[in-house]
């Protein structure tokens, strides 16, 4: 097998180059000298004064980024069992990063010096305070490769104040779609079947929030929908990619990395139906449908002076797209694998299913997924397990400030919660390594505890979406899609392991932790 070089030049870019020496030499001069200046402030800016994690078995920094590139699970797993109730430091491809304990989180959750949208966009904001202006030349660059970012406090306004009361008439309208799309999507088998799931859970996540955002239209749109799941998977290659070279080297592989191509072209895509929308918006003369979309939202009220602005309203679809799409597909990806891995929860699922209540028309309320205890436990444990972001509450220091234990933190150092370890802390949870489906279900049987530990539950002892007010704001249209699609499943098919076969391992990448794509399940129509 030949091996697969980061890039390639052809010989007749090469010839080309050679051709003008006298430039070559000149871009290589320049090149060598931002390099350096970019290293000299690299350098220069203090390392937290924390004890850094694997110091004392792995010498270089580098092998330490690495290690904790690709085994990131496992390098949590000892920070925690080392530093429980610390701050300790990691080292990352992008610098050192703090891991902080939960015991901070009040204090830290509204500090005025911590951002999570700078920590998502990965801006290397420390350099920015030796020259004005150099912030933009120094910046992690994932965003300017991939336009993934985190949505701006207006998005999360809008999320928040409109989307969310919308919910209640949103739900029957998306289990209709689900109803609908199922069949087609996941496909028909009268004898057991091997199929990949991965993919087609995306699309039917991609269909019901095409709805939601954009409008019927958008969810019919083929074009749209191909090239929407395609940003999901294509934006998240391209991070791995690209977290696997050095911050400095970033500018110059990115250009040969294949997904940047495809993602160009799914914005491209994504523009002529951001378009389409807005223009069917101004001939309907307000919202394209009721119950309004995000379009909508984003193009009334306080936000009708960015109506008109194309360019702004493509960035806002594309980064709901994004932050909205992954987390629901990937967790319903990962509770259908524990599901098949699990076959003795099938039953009692099934039999909550069937039982909660419905409206008139035969479809799930916003009511009845509250319902559905025992699957929303079901999930839970699946998240505890699989949470897409192994660690949270991941913020970025936007100025020099204090930790609540003193530490120093220096302007653009970032700060995470060690949530996949604390999910496996045998002082929270009985047998934490066994999956237990109905654990949730059971605590909230406690006098006073039936609201907790819901699956879209955030607080001090449930990170998974985050904590504060930069907690996902979108996780209650997840848990209703996530829902309306596992019920559909259940209802309609039969599921199993082929025999012999084991649940897959996940793909986990520093913070990112994802379903294996190409496992097959068996699936068959059941008998009704």
């Amino acid at each position: 097998m030949s091996t697969k070089l980061p890039f390639q030049l052809s010989t007749g870019t090469i010839y080309n180059c050679l051709q003008y020496p006298s430039l070559v030499a000149a871009g290589v001069v320049a090149f060598t000298s931002i390099l350096l200046v970019a290293l000299k402030f690299w350098s220069s800016s203090a390392t937290p004064k924390v004890k850094i994690l694997l110091q004392d078995e792995i010498k270089s920094a580098r092998q330490r980024a690495l290690e904790y590139c690709f085994n990131p699970r496992a390098v949590m797993a000892k920070g925690y069992a080392k530093f429980k109730n610390e701050v300790f430091g990691l080292d990352t491809q992008d610098g050192v990063k703090l891991v902080i304990p939960p015991s901070f989180l009040d204090e830290l959750k509204s500090h005025p010096a911590l951002s999570f949208k700078v920590s998502i966009d990965n801006v290397r904001l420390h350099l920015a305070q030796h020259t004005s202006g150099i912030d933009r030349l120094f910046q992690d660059m994932q965003i300017e490769y991939t336009h993934f970012g985190g949505p701006a406090e207006y998005v999360i306004h809008a999320i928040k104040a409109s989307l969310t009361g919308s919910l209640s008439a949103f739900t029957p309208l998306l289990h209709r779609m689900v109803q609908k799309n199922m069949p087609d999507i996941l496909g028909r088998y009268k004898d057991w079947t091997p199929a990949k799931v991965h993919d087609r859970v995306l699309r039917l996540i991609a269909t019901n929030n095409a709805r939601v955002f954009q409008g019927t239209a958008a969810s019919l749109d083929e074009e749209w929908l191909e090239a929407s799941t395609g940003y999901v998977l294509a934006c998240f290659d391209c991070i791995r990619a690209l977290k696997q070279w050095h911050p400095w080297l970033r500018p110059l592989v990115y250009r040969f990395i294949p997904e940047r191509a495809a993602i160009k072209d799914q914005w491209t895509k994504g523009r002529k139906r951001v378009m389409a929308s807005m223009r069917e918006r101004q001939e309907k003369g307000g919202n394209l449908e009721d119950p309004p979309t995000m379009l909508d939202h984003l193009s009334n009220g306080r936000n009708e002076h960015i109506a008109d602005d194309v360019e702004l309203q493509l960035l806002h679809q594309m980064t709901l797209i994004a932050v909205g799409t992954v987390t629901t597909f990937s967790s319903t990806t990962q509770a259908i694998y524990d599901l098949v891995a699990h076959p003795e929860y099938i039953p009692i699922l099934r039999e909550e299913v069937e039982s909660v209540p419905r409206d008139p028309n035969g479809n799930f309320t916003k009511d009845s997924t509250v319902a559905m205890d025992k699957l929303d436990s079901f999930l839970k444990e699946s998240q505890r397990f699989n949470s897409p972001d192994l660690t949270t509450f991941q913020r970025a220091a936007i100025a020099d400030m204090k930790l609540p234990d003193g530490t120093f933190v220096r302007k653009g150092t970032k700060l995470e919660i060690n949530t996949c370890s604390i999910h496996k802390d045998h002082e929270l949870y009985e047998n934490p390594e066994q999956f237990d489906g109905l654990r949730f279900h059971k605590w909230r049987k406690a006098p006073g505890k039936e609201k907790k530990y819901m699956y879209s539950s955030s607080g001090t002892d449930d990170l998974s979406w985050g904590f504060g007010r930069h907690a996902c704001p979108g996780r209650y249209l997840s848990a209703i899609n996530i829902k309306l699609i596992m019920a559909e499943l259940l209802m309609n098919y039969d599921i199993k392991l082929p025999d012999g076969i084991s649940r897959p391992k996940n793909i986990e990448f520093e913070v990112l932790c994802s379903p294996e794509p190409d496992f097959e399940i068996l699936l068959k129509d059941r008998d009704h």
